[in-house]
């Protein structure tokens, strides 16, 4: 399980940070996704940090498309 999520090292390593509110604010600025179990603990798949940063996820998945239906009368 721990090859699925970042470890509390990882995390810390990749934010910068060691608080979990200071943690989510780095991760919501590097467009990383994360979750907080039923314990209250950060999960950051490892997946999605290698395709955030290998340049196919993250930002792309987040991009806002206009809402041309609102131009309609």
């Amino acid at each position: 399980m721990s090859d699925l999520f970042l470890t509390v090292e990882e995390m810390v390593r990749l934010t910068g940070r060691k608080q979990y509110k200071s943690q989510r604010e780095a991760l919501d600025a590097m467009g990383i996704y994360w979750k907080v179990n039923a314990a209250g603990k950060l999960l950051v798949g490892r997946k999605h940090v290698e395709e955030v940063f290998g340049g196919h996820g993250g930002e792309a998945k987040r991009q806002v498309r206009p809402n041309f239906d609102a131009l309609k009368p």
